[in-house]
């Protein structure tokens, strides 16, 4: 890792020493938890960790000797978006109930989107979340007790902290530095922490990707997509032709693994700020490494770089660990892992191995984007789709046709165009079919205040980006199925087979820290799952 590491370890040591470790949790040998730490790794899905098992050295495989692993864990939701997922990692429900039913939603008419987190007083906050999360269960326990939650992505930081938290902080590729809104506390130390300089401290950096042997490399699928000019290369210097840091700088370290390097070095610094779990009450540290995401769309899922970004949070994982166990004493923490959503495979890959997969073409984007038009047409009415996409108004008194009939006829015209697998609407998500599985994911995904009258299912394996090199957002498994492992005081290690979903996380976490949760989750209690001591 070169200078990368060199200046990451200086930069740790220094602030390590402005904080001692306390005398509470040198002395602290219990088994009562002091700490919660829920790590999201940004688009991972359990087939990539899964072909990464073998490599993992540091943090990810001590999850995997010493805590449970629940290897069937998926979400049961059909719109798989980083803020959606984070919302339903934290709260225990589905989209339906929790509201965030996108990144970005459009309301009825209007062709602006509504961002998942736009607050008209506060900027950006989770006011738009319609359900409690774990940190406001705990701060509904405790008041004394710290809610924390960083990520680059502003919405993962927001969601994993929810409506109590006490500091929710995300990174800003203007200034280069981690940031927050008047929502929240601004911390003193933030200040202290920025002026460190991480992000500046990156550049001149190259991105080489860590070694592996052949014997490694073999298992982990790497293939390479050349999309022409634009493609990146490695090695890899972000930035452009400046010789010193500025904006485009630090807005390229999205693509690049440091910005997870920046988080994991906050998530040092808040823990011994703020002296996380070293009291009587207990803490919760929400963490979302996004650059597995920002890596993955810009490189790819079967990129040596994806890979790359993924060795390297295990080295960093396994320092935060560390670090834990020094301070608070792994012994007295909650550990949890998981992902918000997977992604799927670039078509080019999935052609170069003989399997199906399509990309955007003219023909298909015409072919929906005519359907609103073709149907006002024939019907003789000025407008027939407004944007959402939901009915224009009046539709029932001008066509003389039922709401049901309308939706009907909408959803057979979008089904026929190329690459269209069903569509579903508004009238078939009000309630579920017990025998449809597929129907049901989309019921969760439905909130019948924000969505839109059709969601639109398209066939597997097609990607709806034009130009990156994976996406998610689908109902299909590559994008719902997402790691789960819990390590967590008096919990021995072992796998679970048996199918679970990321909405029982949070009220299992809570169970295991005696925290009291809403008895109506959509989500359950995984503990009696879990092998004790």
């Amino acid at each position: 890792m070169g200078r990368l590491v060199t200046y990451g370890v200086v930069a740790l040591c220094m602030v390590m020493s402005l904080f001692p470790i306390s005398v509470q949790a040198q002395q602290a040998r219990s088994d009562e938890p002091r700490l919660i730490l829920v790590i999201s790794v940004d688009q991972l899905g359990s087939d990539m960790f899964d072909r990464m098992r073998p490599v993992f050295r540091h943090g990810f495989r001590r999850l995997l000797d010493e805590g449970v692993d629940f290897s069937n864990a998926e979400h049961r939701h059909a719109i798989t978006e980083t803020a959606v997922g984070h919302a339903s990692i934290a709260t225990g429900v589905y989209p339906r109930r929790h509201g965030i039913i996108g990144n970005w939603w459009l309301e009825a008419g209007e062709p602006e989107k509504v961002w998942s987190i736009d607050d008209d007083e506060d900027d950006d906050s989770p006011r738009k979340l319609l359900a409690s999360t774990l940190g406001d269960w705990l701060k509904d326990h405790d008041r004394a007790g710290k809610v924390i939650a960083a990520s680059a992505k502003d919405r993962a930081a927001i969601m994993l902290g929810g409506r109590e938290a006490d500091v929710a902080v995300w990174y800003d590729d203007e200034p280069g530095l981690l940031v927050s809104s008047t929502y929240y506390e601004y911390p003193s130390w933030l200040d202290d922490f920025n002026s460190l300089g991480i992000a500046a401290g990156y550049f001149g950096e190259v991105w080489t990707p860590l070694p592996l042997e052949a014997s490694e490399l073999e298992g982990l699928e790497i293939e390479k997509v050349d999309l022409g000019p634009r493609q990146r290369r490695r090695p890899y210097a972000p930035g452009s032709l400046d010789i010193a840091p500025a904006e485009d700088f630090y807005d390229s370290l999205w693509d690049s693994p440091w910005l997870d390097d920046l988080l994991a070095r906050f998530a040092h610094y808040a823990i011994q700020a703020e002296g996380l779990g070293s009291d009587g009450s207990i803490d919760l540290l929400a963490l979302g490494f996004s650059a597995s995401d920002t890596v993955g769309h810009d490189w790819g899922p079967n990129s040596r770089e994806k890979v790359d970004v993924l060795l390297r949070l295990d080295r960093l994982l396994g320092e935060l660990f560390d670090l834990v166990d020094r301070r608070v004493g792994l012994n007295r923490t909650i550990v949890a892992v998981t992902s918000d959503h997977g992604s799927v495979t670039a078509p080019e890959v999935r052609w170069k191995r003989g399997g199906e997969a399509g990309r955007p073409t003219s023909q298909i984007v015409h072919c929906l984007q005519s359907v609103g038009r073709r149907l006002a047409d024939s019907h003789g009415v000025e407008r027939w789709l407004i944007a959402g996409p939901v009915l224009a108004p009046e539709l029932e008194a001008k066509t003389g046709l039922s709401r049901s009939e309308l939706e009907s006829k909408t959803a057979a015209a979008i089904e026929e165009c190329p690459s269209v697998t069903a569509v579903w609407t508004r009238d078939e998500l009000i309630e579920p079919v017990a025998s449809d599985p597929i129907q049901r994911l989309y019921f969760n995904s439905f909130n019948p205040d924000r969505s839109p009258d059709f969601l639109i299912q398209f066939d597997e394996y097609f990607m709806k980006s034009r130009r990156l090199f994976t996406s998610h957002g689908t109902v299909y498994p590559y994008d719902r199925k997402v790691p789960l492992l819990i390590m967590a005081p008096g919990i021995e290690p072992g796998t679970v087979d048996q199918p679970v979903a990321t909405v029982d996380l949070a009220p299992t976490l809570a169970s295991l820290a005696g925290i009291p949760y809403p008895d109506d989750l959509d989500g359950g209690d995984l503990t009696p799952l879990m092998p004790r001591h």
